[in-house]
């Protein structure tokens, strides 16, 4: 609700531009726990490009 709040305060039409986009604060520190707590960097998989000798 904080966020939807937020939004309908901050934006003024359809189109948002990006000066709105930087004003919403309260949804920047949202993404930015949802990533802090479920991180989407384990989700990519990785390869070696060469031989790694442990």
């Amino acid at each position: 609700e904080k966020v939807r709040k937020e939004i309908a305060d901050v934006v003024s039409n359809d189109d948002m531009t990006m000066t709105e986009v930087s004003n919403l604060k309260y949804l920047d520190m949202v993404v930015k726990e949802t990533l802090r707590i479920f991180p989407a960097g384990p989700l990519l998989p990785r390869r070696i490009t060469e031989d790694l000798e442990l």
